[in-house]
Parts: C-alpha cells; structure tokens; sequence
C-alpha cells in the first residue's frame, strides 16, 4: 500500500483508484507522510520530521491553500487535521485556487464513476435512516406564512447567520456543463469564516445572500442545505442544477440520501392553462398531463420534493406550495455532509 492509498483509505475510500492520485497532485511524498501524521501542531511535526518550524509552516500553509489540512485556533500553538471525509476533500480542494485543470477535470471522473458507486452503497448502508441534506423550498424568503418555520425559510436561515459568504459553485467549477450563475454557493457561519481566510469565497451581507438566492430561482436551481436538522442550517446551501451537481442527479435515480423540503406543490385545475413552464422547471417527473391536450396539469405528491421551482414561475398563480409534513420531519438535530 502506498502512502496515498493509505490517506485515502483516512478519507474512508480505501478501495478508490481515483482519490490516490488526486492526492499525490496535491501533496509530495513529504506532504503525505505529514498528512499521515496528523492531527498535531508545528512543533510536535518538528520533533518527528526533524524538520525546521518554519518550513513545516510554510508547508501546512501550501495544503491548507489546497485544502487538505484544517488549523484549529482552539490550541496554542493551533492543531492541524486532514479533511475528515473525502466529500469534504472534494468540496474544499476544488476551489484551490491553483488548482491545475486536469486536477479537476479527475475530479469530475470521480464523479461520474466512483461517487455514483459509492452513493449507491451508502444509499443502502442508511436505509431507515434520515440523510444529512434536504431541499428548502424556493419562494419562502418571502414573508413567512403561518406554516413556513424559521428552518424551512432561507430568509429566516439567512438573517439569523454570524457570517456568509459566497463561493464559486464547486460542481459547476469542474463539470462546466452548462452557464448558469457560477457564483452561487452560500457558505454560511464558520464555513464561510474558513473560506473568506482562505481566500476562496467572497464575503457578504445578508441582502445580497438574498438578492443570489432570487437569481438562482429565477434560473430554476434547487436549494440543498448542507444539514438536516432544526438547530443547524449546515455549513452551506447549495444551489443545484441537474446537469452539473452531484446531488439532483441521485435524487433522478431513485437514491434516498436527500430528503424533501416539508412542503409539497399542488396545482388549481380551475387557474392551470396547460402553459407547460411547471413541467420544464421540474427536474423530478413530479408533474404530469391529466387531460388529452395537456390543459390541466398535477402533481404525483410521492415524486415532489418540494422545491418550489414550478410555483415560483406559474403566471397564473394555479400553483401553491402546502405543508405535506409535520415540522418533526426535519430532525431538532441532525447531521451535516461532513459528519
């Protein structure tokens, strides 16, 4: 076993053929054998590699850049970690600013070989068991309604964040599949503390976090929250379109890992006029022509996951969105993509 198979075997991906070469593009056997010998602090490293303080810092530095290794300030002097899980890796190292095109265009084969295995698996391995995402639904920045609770409404997850952030959309980034908004992922508290210090996301107010959502429902991409949970938003929301991100697409393919948004889209038969946009803006097969000429449009209730895209664009208003599930649906805690 290599040094990179054994960091990718750390990353919980031990039988990848991808992931050790991703990681010997970002790290040197020297930078590996460090990696491997975290968590620790400069001068425990120093001891070990009988190297100078100054230039294992300077080498720490370079793979935090790359986003590998994660200083925590709890300590004095601060404790480095490797990325706990390789869709941390994934998310973190994408947005390296150096980082060379065939770097990501590997990540993308990543993508569309071993995480479609990999998701499989796991999609089996939570049977019964709550995934860590789920859907928020489009429109509900708007002033809530009596049944919109303060973690179904992006405004209310929004103005209540210490600090946001907005990045470059990890998946767009590498697929480069399509030319929706790039600059469309919303980092939130801690997360967005990170990669404002790391020089990756751009920092901003709450308005303007607002003002990105808007756009990206007008462009008809999905909001997935990076936790499922009541207490805790997650480190991100993603705004996610079928052809470039990683989630909708499992989603399409019947695998369980994202929950719906509590609420479900229903149509007015009497003020539907059959225009087609609800059926283009669903990326789920969730609405279906009833009569012959496709006049009057619904909605299979079981394939809905609540996205609000279809509502948010009918010009005839024949579309709602109403509460499906109770509020214990979502978790009071729950876990985030990053454990």
């Amino acid at each position: 076993m290599t040094v990179y198979n054994e960091l990718a075997a750390r990353l919980h991906v031990p039988d990848s053929i991808i992931i050790p070469r991703l990681l010997q593009m970002l790290a040197d056997e020297t930078d590996a054998q460090i990696l491997l010998a975290l968590p620790a602090d400069v001068p425990t490293l120093a001891d070990k590699f009988h190297l100078p303080s100054a230039t294992l810092e300077a080498r720490l530095h370079e793979l935090y850049l790359k986003g590998i290794v994660f200083p925590s300030k709890k300590t004095s002097p601060a404790t480095y970690r490797m990325a706990r899980e390789v869709l941390q890796l994934h998310d973190t190292s994408v947005q390296w600013k150096n980082a060379p095109t065939e770097f990501r265009d590997l990540w993308q084969k990543w993508v569309e070989t071993e995480f479609t295995e990999m998701s499989k698996l796991l999609d089996e391995q939570l049977k019964g068991a709550k995934p860590f995402t789920r859907i928020i639904a489009a429109n509900v920045w708007l002033e809530p309604k009596s049944e919109i609770l303060h973690f179904d409404s992006i405004k209310e997850i929004v103005n209540n964040a210490m600090s946001l952030a907005v990045l470059p959309c990890t998946c767009r980034i590498k697929a480069k599949k399509c030319d929706h908004l790039l600059e469309a992922c919303i980092v939130l508290n801690k997360s967005a503390d990170y990669n404002i210090e790391r020089g990756t996301g751009r920092k901003i107010d709450a308005e303007e976090a607002l003002d990105i959502f808007r756009k990206c429902e007008e462009e008809g991409l999905v909001h997935l929250t990076g936790a499922n949970s009541q207490n805790d938003p997650g480190p991100l929301i993603c705004n996610c379109c079928p052809c470039c991100c990683m989630g909708i697409p499992l989603i399409q393919n019947g695998l369980k890992l994202h929950d719906p948004s509590r609420f479900c889209a229903r149509i007015d038969k009497e003020l539907c006029n059959g225009c087609g946009i609800c059926h283009d803006r669903c990326y789920f097969g969730a609405i279906t022509q009833e009569d012959g000429d496709g006049s009057i449009t619904a909605v299979n209730a079981e394939k809905c996951m609540g996205c609000g895209l279809c509502e948010s664009k009918c010009p005839v208003d024949a579309i709602k969105m109403i509460e499906a599930r109770a509020a214990n649906f979502v978790p009071m805690t729950g876990a985030s993509i990053y454990g």
